[in-house]
């Protein structure tokens, strides 16, 4: 285990005052340290860092954070809960009062902000720290690239909140997390019928191999980025609308874009396609 201790996890949540050790958070943690393992960091860096490999110094005090964090959330519906010979019982301190729900459900709130902050705040660090640089070849690395967009924060960024796209969009990390399916069909199918499905790859390909972007590029990138978003949380004609915008740049700047040159699609349409809106002559 990454988190063993009582005095780490009380570093990251300081409202823990638990006498008896950190027994009762024991098994959220362990499965707080699976989540992360299998969605972000993969075994081999996992195993690192419960080596306490030097290397990975700052890896482990953001990774730990996460740890800490998720395990809490984890725990708090049944914190106040004991099982007795008469069934369940809540715990009652005389010196203390308990907590009223709106208490707990605003410290529950502060405490799934956090973590949020603190993965994105870990896939930065995993994205830019050269000894983090064998992360782009595991299995976490690329789902998570296969959307474009790597943080939950980057995602609030740049989507369309509006009444057609409220029920889908993402409250927490967890939540973003799961759309990414959503937003690599988006990417492949809608977007790639306006902007080719070998640049759609191409672009893949560099975000993965950290490959620089000319600054065109980069603005047809956050464009393509707003329409992946906005189909995946149902608004197809804001996203349709997003992707002509980026076709129409590239179509402008031709000779930056040679992979979109090649593609069919980079030919000047006059017809619409199905349920989208119509090209015009650019």
């Amino acid at each position: 285990m990454i988190v063993k201790d009582l005095v780490t996890f009380r570093k990251h949540l300081p409202s823990v005052v638990l006498k008896g050790g950190l027994d009762p958070f024991i098994d959220s943690l362990e499965i707080a340290q699976e989540k992360l393992q299998n969605e972000i960091l993969g075994k081999d860096l996992i195993d690192a860092l419960e080596a306490q490999s030097s290397e990975h110094e700052h890896l482990l005090k953001l990774a730990t954070r996460v740890i800490c964090y998720e395990g809490f959330l984890i725990n708090i519906p049944d914190m106040d809960l004991i099982l007795t010979d008469a069934g369940f019982a809540v715990t009652n301190n005389e010196k203390m009062a308990p907590a009223s729900p709106a208490r707990v459900q605003a410290l529950t709130a502060s405490i799934k902000s956090k973590l949020d902050g603190a993965k994105d705040a870990l896939i930065n660090h995993l994205m830019t720290a050269p000894e983090c640089l064998s992360w782009r070849g595991t299995e976490q690395f690329e789902r998570l690239s296969d959307s474009l967009i790597f943080t939950y924060q980057e995602f609030k960024d740049l989507a369309i909140y509006n009444q057609i796209t409220a029920d889908a969009y993402p409250k927490c990390w967890s939540d973003f997390f799961d759309l990414n399916g959503s937003m690599n069909v988006a990417l492949m199918t809608d977007v790639a019928s306006y902007i080719s499905k070998d640049y759609a790859e191409e672009i893949l390909e560099k975000l993965r191999d950290n490959e620089r972007f000319l600054p065109i590029e980069k603005k047809v990138l956050k464009i393509i980025k707003i329409a992946v978003i906005a189909i995946a949380l149902g608004d197809r004609k804001s996203g349709l609308e997003q992707a002509i915008i980026a076709h129409r740049i590239m179509k402008q700047n031709i000779s930056d874009f040679p992979t979109f040159e090649a593609a069919p699609e980079s030919q000047e349409l006059t017809t619409e396609h199905t349920d989208s809106p119509i090209f015009m002559m650019f």
